[in-house]
């Protein structure tokens, strides 16, 4: 450490990380600042600069100090960093970068809330799950909170979070009942927490309030800065013959789009050519938004920002103003687009044998709804085959390639989880009038292998082009979550081969269970045993797709790291990437793969909560009345039960009055002592709905044939 003289900034950085790669040795032992400070020689004058770095080193928790002023690695303490969640009953988790969890109970949170980065230390390392206690916040994630105010406090729409004191010289500009969002004001340490109000947002009953405050909640940007708008404004709504120079063609080539009915941002179309070999020519089509959102434009960086569209049950929170989202950059019918097209060749097992990736001008000849088109090959007798005469042998030759392509993705091990998805039907004021299951079908099927197909081809040559890249990655779980899936599903009759996760032998798993009474529990398990998928500027694979290489390249109008590979992949067709365009890109791409990863997690949970909030209000004028369902989780508490469209609420065992009920998680039920009775996952069951909690985003059910007593 002698050199540590005349430093500039980058050379202090690197300084700091060679600190703490030394703490990080296998030949460190703890020792004080003082120790660390004659061992590694460091001259009197660089003595304050070093504690500096050390101080800076343990505040952004690489490294901990002991309680006899010891500088201990994190592995050394048996700590750990991650981000923590906590579930609205008290307890949480902290989330590691590796997907793994610690079970923090709500007494030993600490100051941390919800969304904070935090330093935990493991108090027991257990097979299935670890607990912790939480040392120290070392990042506050969440600036703002956003609730109703009573009494003084704001009680947070997100349950999540703690109620927060709104200051004194604050309360007197608001009134009970209205919802407004506070500045949190309290340090990292502090565990009451206090705000200042930033913005009275009105009644809590106002139209569209139930769904802005989960928007505000999760701090997702919903008003796009002047500049950013200013810029969508100056964005001309044509293309030009300017646009066109150099690129391919495409306009003549039968071309539509195949979208949900209420889709307004089409990110891809499709074309498909039968040659003379049998060989499928597929090409997809993926709006060229680089072209009007160039790199570093104020557009590009409030796109950063958002990293993903957000959609909600009665909106759409944008990534890109709707300027381009629905207008030049959307792929509408019967007008000029430009486009990034790969052309692949398939042959017959679905392998492919050709491929090119190319700037293109398309003209989409129509836009197909998934609805219609699966109609129409489905029921020979569909109305709508005489509208679309002309497109029906490109439609049937779609359907071929897809189920070849399906085949093929299976037989490689990927796996297919077949979960009900809602769609939440509103009205005109936002208020949830039905709840429905989206369907898959051939039509959804077609897009889904296309768009696979893309992703595969893109993230496969530019990884073999050795170019920076972002990556879609979804790495193996580990070893001790796949030792207790087969300890779990053991109490089924069932078994997997080995202790190392095989996409294989999980989906020959699924297979097995399909139309099985445990197949929703065992299905949830297998989800629950796998990491979560997140981008990464290496590529780490995609296990749930047996994928060696992938990428997510169809979708640039809705999600930033689409956007930012296809400004990578236009350099290289352009012949702008060298040496200097290399290193920036390599630079730039771990922060952004984090805060896209991060973003996204933040959009699905604003989507779960609004779901949950619609699904309740659907549910709230139905309190009394009966419905059939499936039991499809039972806990020590009770059960919950869902609904055909998929409307989810929960059984407390102590409404069960004609016996006493014992939880058995082994076989995932309940049963009475006295008379044997059984609720157990998969169950067939008849339910009451007695409430309906808004504010919980919660519905309690009972059971509607238990006897009651007198």
């Amino acid at each position: 450490m002698k050199d540590l003289e005349n430093l500039g900034h980058t050379d202090v950085q690197a300084k700091k990380a060679k600190l703490v790669e030394f703490i990080n040795s296998k030949e460190y032992s703890p020792m004080t600042p003082d120790d660390m400070i004659f061992l590694l020689d460091v001259p009197p004058r660089d003595v304050d600069l070093f504690r500096r770095l050390l101080d800076e080193i343990v505040d952004e928790g690489g490294a901990f100090f002991s309680r006899k002023n010891r500088v201990l690695s994190l592995e050394q303490a048996d700590l750990v960093t991650g981000i923590y969640e906590r579930h609205p009953r008290g307890f949480g988790f902290v989330i590691l970068g590796d997907g793994e969890d610690i079970f923090i109970s709500g007494s030993f949170s600490g100051a941390a809330i919800h969304g904070d980065r935090v330093l935990c230390r493991v108090t027991e390392r257990r097979r299935t799950r670890s607990e912790g206690v939480i040392e120290r916040v070392l990042q506050r994630k969440r600036r703002t909170v956003v609730g109703t105010y009573r009494d003084g406090f704001v009680m947070p729409t997100d349950k999540r979070l703690p109620k927060v004191s709104v200051v004194r010289r604050d309360r007197h500009k608001i009134k009970s009942g209205q919802t407004v969002m506070l500045n949190l004001t309290k340090g990292l340490k502090e565990t009451e927490h206090s705000g200042s109000i930033a913005e009275v947002l009105g009644n809590m009953h106002d139209i569209g309030m139930d769904v802005l405050t989960i928007v505000l909640g999760h701090e997702i940007p919903h008003e796009f800065p002047k500049n950013v708008l200013k810029a969508a404004d100056e964005t001309p709504e044509v293309v030009t013959d300017a646009d066109m120079k150099g690129r391919r063609d495409f306009r003549d080539l039968l071309t539509v789009t195949i979208d949900g009915s209420d889709t307004k941002d089409i990110d891809d179309a499709v074309s498909i050519e039968m040659l003379d070999n049998g060989i499928f020519r597929l090409y997809v089509h993926i709006a060229d938004v680089n072209h009007y959102v160039p790199v570093g434009s104020a557009m590009w960086k409030e796109a950063l920002r958002r990293g993903t569209s957000v959609y909600l049950a009665d909106r759409v929170i944008p990534m890109l103003p709707k300027r381009l989202s629905n207008g030049i950059c959307s792929l509408n019918p019967r007008v000029d687009r430009l486009a990034l097209t790969c052309m692949m060749d398939f042959d017959a097992k679905g392998d492919v044998v050709n491929h090119e990736i190319c700037e293109s001008v398309i003209h989409s000849n129509d836009a197909v709804t998934y609805e219609n088109l699966a109609d129409m090959l489905e029921n020979p007798k569909s109305s709508h085959i005489v509208q679309y005469a002309e497109y029906m042998p490109m439609f049937q030759n779609m359907e071929k390639l897809a189920k070849i392509l399906k085949e093929r993705r299976l037989k490689q091990g990927a796996m297919e989880f077949d979960f009900p998805e809602a769609k939440i039907v509103v009205d005109a004021h936002g208020r949830a009038i039905d709840v429905v299951k989206r369907d898959r079908s051939t039509a959804t099927s077609i897009i889904e292998e296309f768009m696979v197909a893309a992703n595969e081809v893109v993230s496969t040559e530019y990884h073999w082009l050795d170019m920076p890249f972002i990556y879609r990655t979804h790495e193996e779980p580990d070893r001790e979550k796949i030792e207790a899936l087969m300890s779990f599903i053991s109490n089924f009759g069932y078994s997997l081969r080995g202790t190392v996760a095989r996409t294989k032998s999980l989906q020959n798993l699924l297979e097995r269970i399909e139309g099985k009474p445990e197949a929703m529990l065992i299905s949830k398990q297998v989800l629950r045993s796998m990491k979560q998928a997140r981008y990464a500027s290496v590529a780490l694979g995609h296990f749930g797709l047996a994928k060696q290489f992938y990428s997510h390249f169809t979708s640039p109008i809705r999600r930033f790291p689409d956007l930012a590979i296809h400004a990578i992949i236009k350099a290289n067709i352009a012949g702008r990437i060298n040496a200097k365009s290399i290193k920036e890109f390599t630079n730039k791409l771990p922060d952004i793969c984090i805060k896209c990863s991060e973003n996204e997690r933040r959009a699905d949970a604003a989507q779960r909560d609004v779901e949950d909030l619609k699904k309740v209000e659907y549910m709230a004028d139905k309190v009394g009345q009966s419905f059939k369902g499936i039991i499809s989780h039972v806990t020590g508490r009770g059960f919950f039960v869902e609904l055909p469209n998929t409307v989810e609420g929960f059984v407390d065992a102590s409404t069960l009055m004609d016996d006493f009920y014992v939880f058995f998680e082994g076989q995932s039920a309940m049963v009475g002592e006295r008379t044997g009775k059984t609720f157990r996952i998969g169950d067939a069951v008849k339910i009451i709905v007695t409430k309906a909690d808004m504010d919980m985003r919660r519905l309690d059910f009972e059971i509607h044939d238990k006897k009651r007593k007198g």
